[in-house]
């Protein structure tokens, strides 16, 4: 089999012995090198030149590679039984180290409880009969404490044969040897407590036996989840020491036979003492025998006199005291699950003698997750000491010829180192030099590029004296976005997290950190673009953290640890460093990428809007800058963003004030924005943001609105959406009626027949705009159709025609808007402020009339009426371009600029 596909269960497990690895090398071991490994730099030679992010060098071959089945030409009951993990799925609900475990505590299991069974059938039947035979003595010796009825007769007996023959002296032949009342009570005392100690014995036996049932009740669930349950029954049957007590319970028969033995050599001594000697050296041998059976073992490792009870250096209950202590100390960090996933995989390498186990257990480690919280458990354990030997056993070192590593298990290698880094997370541990050249071979590795770069990050993570190894982990990113290399997203997360790791502990010039920015950022956000199409993967949550590092300074890494953490703060990051980079683009030498931070930040607007209370004021005022910037550069427009995107953007910059200065631009690209968009959401918060600029607006807002065709824009953003739907249109109407009365308040107040200065020219352009275009035929067909009255839109509409028909009563659609109100009111359809407005335009027309005779004939002429209204311009003002729009307006928040006066 070639050495670069050997299976990953077949991988060489570590040594458990606590030798070092540069004595286990024979190439070390007969030489001093080892005593200089502490001075070698963990830099490579020829590894200097590392390759620039921005050039697109195929340093590898872009290999894919497939996580199918393990194939079955191999014996080994792992290829048949177990399917190898994706990458990072090492740890996951369905992790193939979960159904091992499972099946090796099933047989340890099934063998533990069918020993203790055995031996408690065992028991209790011993105890049966020996509780009988002792019974048997009992009853005897019993007899013994009471008075003896026999004694008494003859006593009497004698009295009266003495006194019928008148003798003093009768013969009475001597008593036999008989024990003391001492004696009686101290054979008494031991056969019962015998007898206590022998049926306790039972009666724990049955509750032992009830126990044991309990244990190995079924499981369900998932893998982890069955074996979080039987590491939690086997951590509590160890906790309350039931296996302890289990074993002690022959003791407890072992002392009730030893008060057995006593008790038989208190009665005899006072019997036959050759009897009593005979028997006391027997049971004397016996038990000298018993202790001796203990305490051999203890000297002779090796001595086959095993005993339950005897002490033991097992290393596993070793390891269950250490991490007892530890849970004491760290009882408010160590989350349950995370401890019993730590016992589970100690279990396993402490009790499995199966290679293939324990490299599964190891490999294993590479899939914990960041919030891990047990990790000192393991670490406690001597887990690291193992991973460097499997790590190390994944090579083999030709001494021979030319003292190189040679690779012969890839999977298992970058899986060990993988492990390695999650288990040294957080600390200041460094990858051990004596394994340097064989994680150089691995980073050398063409055909597995999932490796290569793993073996980089350790490296990285192992040289913060160095920027090197940090920019050619930028290399692979780079080289991943231009599609030069394959990587898994578990290993493009990897590599983010490797960064923000070594940024962290960075202690370098300021100018290298400087360097080392301007190289990362670009590098970041083409991965943004790159990865756009998965707004919920890891990769992104992390390459947003990593930029947040790049541009805003370090950050806590504990409290971005989780996942789920990253991800609910990913909005704040993001918007955070976006803003950064919009602040100062040449800084990080974004260029043309400005136009990915633009989609970003625009994209991250509906979650400022929907969820604002995430966000800290400062946060969304640099936000709203941001955005105002991008807009006025045109980076955020109609056709590079999303109209929803485009609306939130509007929504979010509508509670902000634009300076003087940006007005007029501000103004050009609102007015642009509703000539080029149809969308409902975008017309409206447009029209909003126009409202206010045009509200007492200068001079040169007026003409940018005049001259972009803003009254035909604004129009046309009062034909947008369903008619029913009045909001976008109301908004529309509040925006012209701000207008006019700025163009009103510019106007200069002269003769209209006198001859106009070039400023006054310039000035009056907004008010002829104003009749030049069809906003009051407009209003005409507006009210003509019955819609609605134009006080429900502002109630100064009144002030604001009057104020324009005494500039320009000569037009001649003031006869015809004083003829529809006329007509609407005869119809029944009398509204506030009709009657008024009919009666103050009638009164300026009179007034001019008498003042402008000339005119008075061409004004009395007009006969257009009511009926003189074209349909189609009555259908004008309110016919929708599209029915399919939501009626969303009605339930918009209005900003504090737009309140219904």
């Amino acid at each position: 089999m070639d050495p670069k596909t050997v299976p990953w269960f077949q991988s060489p497990p570590p040594t458990r012995a606590a030798t070092p690895i540069y004595q286990q090398n024979p190439y070390l071991a007969n030489s001093e090198d080892h005593l200089h490994l502490a001075y070698r730099s963990r830099i490579r030679p020829n590894r200097v030149q590392v390759i620039d992010p921005e050039e697109r060098v195929n340093h590898f071959d872009a290999v894919s590679f497939s996580d199918s089945a393990i194939t079955t030409d191999s014996r080994d009951w792992a290829e048949v039984r177990y399917r190898r993990d994706e990458q990072g799925q090492e740890m996951s609900e369905t992790a193939c180290v979960w159904k091992i475990y499972n099946d090796e505590a099933a047989k340890f299991d099934s063998s533990l409880t069918e020993g203790w069974n055995r031996g408690v059938d065992v028991l209790l039947v011993f105890t049966g009969l020996f509780s009988a035979v002792l019974t048997t003595f009992i009853i005897q010796s019993f007899q013994l404490m009471v008075p003896d009825a026999s004694e008494t007769t003859n006593a009497l007996l004698q009295k009266l044969i003495a006194f019928q023959t008148n003798s003093d002296q009768i013969v009475i032949p001597p008593p036999k040897q008989t024990p003391t009342p001492l004696q009686v009570t101290w054979v008494n005392g031991l056969w019962f407590a015998a007898l206590a100690c022998s049926l306790s014995t039972a009666l724990i036996s049955m509750l032992a036996k009830q126990w044991l049932q309990a244990y190995n009740t079924n499981m369900s669930g998932s893998p982890l989840q069955r074996a979080r349950q039987r590491q939690s029954r086997y951590n509590e049957l160890v906790s309350w020491h039931v296996l302890a007590l289990i074993n002690a319970l022959p003791l407890l028969l072992h002392a009730a036979l030893l008060l057995f033995f006593a008790g038989i050599v208190i009665l005899l001594w006072s019997v036959n003492r050759a009897t009593t000697l005979a028997t006391l050296l027997i049971v004397a041998f016996a038990y000298i025998f018993y202790f001796g059976s203990i305490f051999l073992p203890i000297i002779y490792p090796g001595c086959p006199y095993q005993h339950p009870n005897q002490p033991t250096s097992d290393d596993f209950h070793q390891l269950q005291e250490n991490e007892e202590g530890y849970i004491k100390k760290r009882t408010d960090v160590v989350t349950r699950d995370n401890k019993l996933d730590a016992s589970a995989l100690i279990w396993l390498l402490d009790t499995s003698t199966d290679k293939c186990v324990i490299s599964a257990a190891l490999q294993a480690i590479a899939g914990l997750p960041r919030e891990f919280s047990a990790s000192q458990i393991l670490h406690d354990a001597g887990v690291v000491h193992l991973i460097e030997q499997g790590f190390q056993s994944c090579f083999d070192k030709d001494t021979t010829i030319d003292l190189k590593w040679h690779l012969i298990d890839t999977e298992g290698a970058w899986l060990y180192c993988k492990a390695w880094m999650n288990m040294t997370r957080g600390t200041s541990k460094q990858w051990p030099l004596e394994l340097l050249d064989p994680l150089w071979k691995l980073q050398d590795c063409k055909d597995h590029a999932d490796g290569a770069a793993i073996a980089s990050c350790a490296i990285a993570l192992s040289s913060v004296d160095s920027h090197l190894p940090q920019w050619e982990l930028l290399s692979y990113i780079s080289r991943y976005v231009s599609g030069d290399v394959q990587l898994s997203h578990c290993t493009v997360t990897w590599i983010l997290d490797s960064m923000i790791d070594c940024l962290t502990e960075w202690e370098m010039p300021i100018a290298v950190i400087e360097k080392t920015t301007i190289r990362a950022v670009p590098v970041l956000l083409r991965l943004l673009k790159h990865i756009e199409d998965l707004p919920t993967s890891s990769v992104r949550s992390a390459a947003g953290l990593a930029l947040c590092v790049f541009t805003c300074g370090s950050v806590d890494a504990l409290n971005y640890r989780s996942e789920d953490r990253r991800r609910d703060s990913h909005a704040t990051v993001m918007v955070k460093a976006l803003t950064t980079i919009v602040a100062a683009p040449e800084r990080f030498g974004v260029g043309e990428l400005i136009d990915v931070v633009a989609k970003e930040l625009s994209r991250l607007a509906s979650p400022m809007v929907s969820q604002s209370h995430r966000f800290s004021a400062e946060l969304k005022g640099a936000a709203r800058a941001s955005l105002a910037t991008l807009l006025m550069s045109e980076r955020i427009a109609v056709d590079i963003i999303p109209d929803p995107t485009l609306a939130d953007v509007l929504h979010l910059l509508s509670q902000s004030r634009v300076p003087n200065i940006h007005r007029p631009a501000f103004v050009k690209l609102l007015v642009k924005t509703l000539l080029t968009s149809s969308h409902q959401d975008v017309a409206s918060w447009s029209v909003r943001l126009l409202r206010p600029l045009l509200t007492e607006c200068s001079l040169g807002v007026a003409q940018t609105f005049t001259e972009d065709s803003g009254i035909h824009a604004v129009l046309r953003a009062a034909r947008i959406g369903d008619i029913d739907n009045r909001r976008l249109q109301v908004d529309s109407w509040r925006s012209l009626c701000a207008f006019i009365d700025s163009s009103i308040s510019l106007h200069p107040s002269s003769n209209i027949h006198e001859p106009r200065s070039p400023v006054s020219i310039e000035k009056d352009y907004a008010v002829d705009e104003v009749f030049r275009s069809d906003l009051l035929e407009t209003v005409c067909a507006v009210i003509a159709s019955r819609r609605w009255w134009l006080f429900e839109v502002s109630g100064r509409w009144e002030s604001t025609f009057v104020n324009l028909c005494k500039l320009r009563p000569h037009e001649r659609v003031w006869k015809k808007l004083i003829n529809v109100i006329r007509d609407t009111n005869k119809r029944g359809k009398d509204h506030e402020g009709m009657s008024d407005i009919v009666y103050q335009l009638e009164s300026i027309l009179n007034e001019a009339l008498d003042s402008q005779p000339s005119d008075a004939d061409e004004m009395l002429d007009d006969n257009l009426s009511i009926h003189s209204v074209p349909m189609s311009e009555q259908r004008l003002a309110l016919r929708p371009t599209t029915t399919q729009l939501l009626l969303a307006q009605e339930r918009l928040s209005t900003s504090t600029w737009f309140e219904t006066e």
